[in-house]
C-alpha cells in the first residue's frame, strides 16, 4: 500500500498573502488542524498549524521579552519572533520547513517522517503541485480495515494455526527455539514456557493474536527473572 491508496485528495488548502484570520476560520470550519500554504502558482510553499498561532499577544501568550535580550540574542532572531507572534499574514506565522511526500511513497516512508520530524499531516506534492494530504487518520483506515479482515477471515484448522502461531513466535526474534510449547483446540491458543519479563509475556501473547483464525489465547507462562544467582519464579 502506498501514499496514493490512502490519501485525502480534496484538500482544504490557502494562500501566502491570506490573512491568519482567515486561515483559523478555514480551519475551524472544516474541523481541521493545519492547512498546506500555496503560492500564486499553486506550488507549495508552507504549511500553516494550530501551533503556528497559539503564541500571540490576542490571547496574552506571547513570550515576554526582557529588555536585555536583545544583546545575547541574534536581532535576525528577535524579529522572526516578533513578525510570527504579531503578523497578521499566513506568510508571517507559517511553517517553511517543509516535509513532503509522493503519492508512490511507502505508509513505512509516512510513519518514519511523521515520528522523525514530529508531526501529524504531511502535504502530498507531485510534480511540484499539491496532489493531497495524509494524516495519521488516513492511516487508522487501512489499518481498522486490516483487523477487521484479520478478524472475519476464513476459519483455518487448528494445525494450521498452530503452525501460523510458532512462525510469528519465532519472527520476534527474541526468544530461542523450543521455550514455548504452543497448543490449539478449536482455534483458542495455549501458550506454555517460560518467559524472563513480562514484555517478553505481552510480545507473545500479542504475536499469537496476530495470527488469522486465533479466536483466544490462554496465557499459561511462567516468568522468571533474567539469569542470575538467585534467578526465581515469579508467575
Amino acid at each position: 500500500m502506498i501514499v496514493r491508496d490512502v490519501m485525502t485528495r480534496e484538500v482544504a488548502s490557502v494562500q501566502a498573502d491570506a490573512s491568519i484570520e482567515a486561515a483559523i476560520a478555514l480551519m475551524l470550519d472544516r474541523r481541521i488542524s493545519g492547512l498546506p500554504v500555496l503560492d500564486r502558482a499553486g506550488a507549495v510553499v508552507g504549511i500553516v498549524t494550530e501551533g503556528d498561532v497559539l503564541r500571540r499577544p490576542e490571547l496574552g501568550t506571547a513570550r515576554p521579552q526582557p529588555g536585555w535580550i536583545q544583546y545575547v540574542v541574534d536581532p535576525d532572531r528577535l524579529a522572526e519572533t516578533y513578525a510570527r507572534e504579531h503578523g497578521r499574514h499566513v506568510s508571517d506565522v507559517m511553517t517553511r520547513a517543509l516535509v513532503t511526500v509522493s503519492p508512490e511513497a511507502t505508509l513505512a516512508d509516512v510513519v518514519g517522517l511523521m515520528a522523525r520530524h514530529r508531526i501529524r499531516r504531511l502535504p502530498v506534492v507531485e510534480q511540484g503541485r499539491l496532489a493531497g494530504i495524509v494524516a495519521r487518520a488516513d492511516l487508522l483506515r487501512p489499518l481498522h480495515a486490516a483487523l477487521r479482515r484479520t478478524r472475519t477471515a476464513p476459519s483455518r484448522s487448528d494445525a494450521e494455526i498452530r503452525v501460523a502461531v510458532e512462525a510469528a513466535i519465532a519472527g520476534t526474534g527474541f526468544l530461542p527455539a523450543g521455550r514455548v510449547t504452543v497448543t490449539v483446540a478449536e482455534g483458542e491458543v495455549a501458550l506454555h514456557g517460560t518467559v524472563t519479563g513480562e514484555r517478553q509475556r505481552a510480545a507473545l501473547r500479542a504475536a499469537a493474536e496476530s495470527v488469522t483464525g486465533v479466536r483466544m489465547v490462554r496465557d499459561g507462562l511462567s516468568c522468571v527473572d533474567a539469569p542470575t544467582d538467585g534467578a526465581h519464579a515469579v508467575g
